[in-house]
């Protein structure tokens, strides 16, 4: 069963817990171990000194002899670095004493002093390597770091290592330290070997020094001769080592403790599972189960399941009984949630269809020969429908965000193009306003980018609208730029500051909230929804982006967009600076186009009618699917506008039968010409074969951008 968060939080604690308790054992037994440390150590360095002053003092006279030589010839005595024992040196002396002395007795018969140097050399060579390897013997095993024979110089306060049972790598003096390095030894500093040294009493105090290698305890141990101290047997012992060891012993105890610790708690654990959190377990499960999926079986699954008769039982009986009453709750929240959004569409095709109308035969109006009076009239109608339908469209856009149905559709898109588009619509609304608009674009942005361009320029038609309201006098300037990421990805910066009326520093956050205009009092001539920049926050933030506002009150206001956007792999070359102005191209026409309206509405079939017909296209206009059909079969057409929502046959209905039986439409543009504008609406038709969309109300714009996007070039003059 796989384990839930509770599980693994008493594991945790548990975990914890068995760390906490065997550091502060290991702890404990680190430091009562240290506490003992110098008393182990004392004792273990005073008893080599011992061991070794015994073997030495078995042979008084011999050792005297050989400290006496070693004075006198010690750089003489050379030992080769890889020296294991003393036996090659044995026979050597012995195999040339036999050649200096024939059928004669070492020391019996000759002494040591009467043979000659090289002799000599030779013997105490012998000599000398013994006692190293006593020294070593003995150094190991004690498992002591340090032990040596110490000559000092009372005349001189110089010292040097007779014998060492320490190796050295100093290239220019192999093998042991055999040569005794001399150095100075300040009586004041090291007091107790000289003292002892000097008295030839063993004293039983240890020293205690800082050297190279750290903490040290030195223990001096006299080696008395004919009554006289010849040297000093200098035990030493690196508590550095020693604590080393005893930290080894600790961490191995502490891992034993720690195995033991952890073994039992796996048992208890187990235990603890089975009896009780194996139920909260499935009990976590079902309910997280039931926060991802929202299945109804959970609360079956819940009271179906053994939990026994206790705390979790009650606990897991009123989840259930949550769950069901949350159900029944979510079904009247999803009913209502879809009571509003049909109630949006509905109202959205019903408003779109008049409105069609009247934005379509105004603008036909308005492009008569009109006399002042009548283009005036005409030009308000127009305005007022088109800011109907602004309204109309921001709240259709928050409440797809509030329902978290917005969608962020990427595509490859001309950025300076696109900006320019939008100022220059912009821009229509300063036309009688004394206020000059600018527009920068960095030469430094790509052409071509990846992102929602539609929803960019909703955004920054919104912010550049709203500076256009606010602002009677003076300038409006669009800046863009982009910051490089990386290769593939750039942060675009847009800029939109004015000279307006400005927004007090209290309020630079309200202006952001639905359905606020800070200020009411100034900015009673402003009209709108109040939704135009919560709609552009929430764009901005489903994009990944920010906005922030700089504005002083009185003076003007600045905007500071960031949208993330990937850089298109198709890059147009030789982009022109970006200003305001018009497209450029020819006035389309396209008399030899043939068109298919298809509208169950009159006004429509008539609006569309007389927009197709500035173009120079003659359209056939039917009112039903069934016509479309019967159409197609006499005629062909270029391109069909089909109306998605009619009686008896709708228009997609309509298309797969003009399709199926006239497989070249598959070919051929059919556009869903709906006033039903929600984004699934777009979508279903999308996907269900229309090419393009076309939502009314119905501009001349509009239907020229459809032509020119889907008449072939050989029918438009």
């Amino acid at each position: 069963m796989k384990k839930t968060k509770l599980i693994r939080k008493f594991a945790f604690l548990i975990s914890v817990f068995i760390i906490l308790t065997i550091s502060l054992a290991a702890l404990i037994t680190y430091l009562s171990q240290m506490k003992l440390n110098k008393s182990a150590c004392v004792n273990k360095i005073i008893g080599v000194g011992d061991y070794l002053e015994g073997l030495i003092e078995e042979e008084p006279g011999e050792f005297q002899e050989y400290i006496d030589f070693y004075k006198e010839h010690y750089q003489d005595i050379r030992i080769p670095k890889d020296f294991t024992d003393s036996t090659d040196a044995k026979i050597a002396f012995y195999a040339a004493f036999s050649r200096e002395y024939p059928g004669k007795a070492f020391k019996t018969d000759v002494k040591t002093s009467d043979m000659p140097l090289e002799l000599q050399t030779l013997y105490y060579t012998f000599v000398h390597e013994y006692w190293i390897l006593t020294f070593e013997q003995a150094r190991e095993s004690f498992d002591l770091p340090y032990t040596y024979f110490l000559l000092p110089d009372d005349k001189t306060n110089m010292t040097m290592y007779m014998i060492d049972g320490e190796r050295t790598e100093d290239p220019e003096n192999p093998g042991f330290l055999y040569m005794g390095d001399s150095y100075y030894e300040d009586p004041s500093e090291h007091a107790l070997m000289w003292n002892t040294y000097h008295n030839a009493v063993r004293y039983d105090d240890v020293y205690e020094w800082d050297n190279a290698w750290g903490n040290t305890y030195s223990y001096y141990t006299p080696v008395v001769l004919n009554g006289v101290c010849a040297g000093l047997v200098v035990t030493e012992i690196d508590v550095k080592y020693v604590n080393g060891k005893i930290l080894k012993n600790t961490l191995l105890l502490t891992l034993q403790l720690g195995i033991l610790l952890t073994t039992a708690t796996a048992v208890l654990l187990a235990f603890f599972n089975k009896k009780h959190i194996s139920r909260i377990n499935h009990l976590s499960e079902q309910v997280n189960d039931f926060s991802t999926k929202r299945g109804y079986e959970t609360v079956e699954a819940i009271r179906s399941y053994p939990y026994g008769n206790d705390e979790i039982s009650t606990l897991a009986e009123n989840t259930a009984n949550m769950i069901k009453e949350l159900q029944s709750h979510e079904m009247k929240i999803a009913k209502d949630a879809q009571f509003k959004s049909d109630f949006l569409a509905n109202m959205s095709h019903e408003i779109r269809t008049p409105m069609n109308a009247v934005v379509g035969l105004s603008e036909l109006v308005l492009k008569e020969d009109l006399n002042e009076k009548s283009r005036e009239y005409s030009e308000q109608i127009y305005e007022s429908a088109n800011s109907m339908l602004n309204v109309l469209n921001d709240i259709l856009d928050f409440s797809k965000i509030e329902a978290g149905t917005m969608i962020i559709a990427p595509a490859d898109y001309d950025i300076r193009k696109s900006v320019n588009m939008v100022v220059s619509n912009q821009a229509m609304g300063i036309a009688d306003k004394p206020v000059k608009m600018g527009l920068n674009i960095s030469q430094d942005i790509p052409s071509r980018l990846v992102g929602d361009v539609s929803r960019i320029r909703q955004i920054l038609g919104n912010v550049i609208s709203n500076a256009v309201k606010f602002t009677k006098e003076g300038s409006i300037s669009v800046e863009v730029a982009g910051q490089p990421i990386d290769d593939k990805n750039i942060t675009l910066i847009i800029k939109v500051s004015d000279t307006g009326i400005g927004i007090k520093e209290e309020d630079h956050e309200k202006i952001f909230e639905s359905f606020s205009q800070v200020d009411s009092k100034r900015n009673r001539e402003a009209d709108g929804t109040g939704l135009g920049l919560a709609i552009t926050q929430r764009l901005i933030e489903l994009m990944n982006g920010t906005i922030e506002v700089e504005s002083e009150y009185g003076v003007g206001s600045t905007f500071i967009i960031t949208l993330p956007q990937k850089i298109s792999d198709s890059q147009a070359d030789g982009e022109e600076p970006a200003v305001i102005t018009s497209s450029g191209e020819k006035p389309l026409y396209a008399p030899g186009a043939k068109v298919l309206v298809v509208d169950d509405n009159s006004i429509n079939l008539y609006v569309a009618k007389n927009l197709l017909e500035i173009y120079g296209v003659k359209p056939v206009c039917v009112p039903s699917g069934e016509l479309a059909i019967k159409a197609v079969q006499k005629k062909e057409f270029d391109l069909i506008l089909m109306d998605y929502m009619m009686p008896k046959m709708d228009g997609i209905e309509a298309m797969k039968i003009i399709r199926s039986e006239h497989p070249e439409y598959n070919e051929r543009p059919i556009i869903a010409f709906t006033a039903n504008a929600v984004e699934e609406a777009r979508e279903k038709l999308m996907s269900e074969g229309m090419n393009d969309f076309l939502s009314k109300p119905v501009k001349a714009e509009d239907i020229e951008a459809l032509l020119r996007k889907w008449l072939p070039d050989e029918l438009i003059e």
